[in-house]
């Protein structure tokens, strides 16, 4: 049992792994591309052991659809690892790079967008992800199913009980971060709010991704540990448009922070590039959510200035200042851009709830823990140090 990966129609190297949980990745002889960022073509072989390599951990599901995935394999193979699952969703991985393992046949089931967002039921969502359940090699807790609707590739994302109206909390955050002239994927909201259907960004000028994790070593499991600082490094680090991407990586951050985001992991930022990786940027944002209407007293994801806080105005600004490469007058100037957002969709939000009765418990929390956002440098101004 192994995964190949093609870059194009030609073999660039095979995963593999030995009786003593150990995996290997070498390139083919004849590769004349990187897999990705993380594991260049300037060495042969990469081996990790007792876990996949995070850029193949990338592609291993969460929550939900992992226990569903899981006994379905473990039923058919009596095992049901990491190595296993990433042989069984290998076709689910088309991208840049293109992984093949178990063959499975081809889908040929074509749906529209229309229908999706017209009948966003529990039963259409399963119907969904039975019918493409083994192109599911995508991460995340959150109940979803890759589909491919009308030539492209969406991400249809529900919710359960434990996590009400998570579509329309999500749909507004995202609303909200585009405000502030970061981009986002094409995103639509389904009839009843039971949907948030997203299109993959991972085509055109940019066909390749490498999620935070990955390039920091990091895998599912160690999704929260690292820091906000880290990441800046990394985008200095690889992109060839530094400084810009650097503004938008603070930008995002402060959003993050302002929307009460505490899911905003390493395996949340990304950065996309082109085919001979000329141009390295950072990826549009996604999967923002206001996780206190959840969690009360949920923190931050990620470590900044040395704890898990929800900084305020002066301790964003401090660390725009020494870690984005930002003058003062630039960290305050794009923190207010950033709170005028959030204001605004909270205009937006407040009209909605008037027409959508039942989003209104829900959507009046995540207004409150805005404002307390908002208002929290007013008390807790004072800078940080690192």
């Amino acid at each position: 049992m192994d995964i190949k990966a093609y870059h194009g129609g030609s073999l660039i190297g095979t995963l593999f792994e030995n009786s003593e949980r150990e995996y290997a990745f070498e390139y083919s002889d004849k590769a004349d591309t990187h897999l990705c960022l993380s594991m260049p073509n300037t060495r042969r072989v990469y081996i990790s052991r007792f876990r996949l390599h995070p850029f193949f951990d990338t592609f291993i599901p969460e929550g939900y659809l992992f226990e569903l995935l899981r006994n379905l394999i473990n039923k058919g193979e009596g095992r049901a690892d990491d190595f296993t699952m990433l042989y069984y969703l290998a076709g689910g991985v088309e991208g840049r790079i293109r992984l093949e393992g178990k063959e499975r046949p081809e889908e040929e089931k074509a749906i529209s967008l229309e229908e999706v967002l017209e009948n966003d039921t529990w039963d259409t969502f399963r119907a969904l992800l039975n019918t493409f359940l083994y192109k599911n090699a995508i991460g995340g807790v959150q109940p979803k199913t890759l589909a491919p609707v009308e030539g492209r590739e969406y991400i249809i994302k529900t919710f359960g009980e434990e996590y009400p109206e998570l579509a329309r909390n999500e749909y507004f955050c995202m609303r909200a971060v585009e405000r502030v002239g970061i981009r986002i994927p094409n995103i639509y909201l389904s009839r009843n709010g039971r949907f948030i259907v997203v299109e993959k960004f991972t085509r055109g000028e940019y066909p390749g991704f490498e999620e935070m994790g990955s390039l920091l070593g990091k895998t599912r499991e160690t999704k929260y540990e690292g820091s906000y600082e880290q990441i800046a490094k990394v985008v200095e680090r690889f992109s060839t448009c530094p400084e810009e991407d650097m503004k938008t990586y603070y930008k995002l951050t402060v959003m993050n922070f302002l929307l009460r985001n505490g899911d905003a992991h390493v395996k949340n930022f990304g950065l996309i590039y082109t085919d001979d990786f000329s141009e390295i940027r950072l990826s549009p944002a996604y999967d923002v959510v206001c996780t206190t209407v959840y969690i009360p007293d949920d923190k931050p994801a990620l470590f900044m200035h040395g704890t898990k806080r929800w900084h305020g105005r002066d301790g964003l600004m401090e660390f725009g200042m020494k870690h984005c490469g930002l003058s003062k007058e630039e960290a305050k100037e794009l923190y207010e851009k950033c709170e005028n957002a959030v204001r605004e969709e909270m205009e937006e939000v407040k009209e909605y709830m008037k027409e959508e009765m039942g989003f209104r418990g829900v959507g009046e929390r995540m207004v409150r823990e805005w404002e307390k956002a908002i208002l929290k440098w007013l008390k807790h101004g004072t800078i940080c140090s690192s």
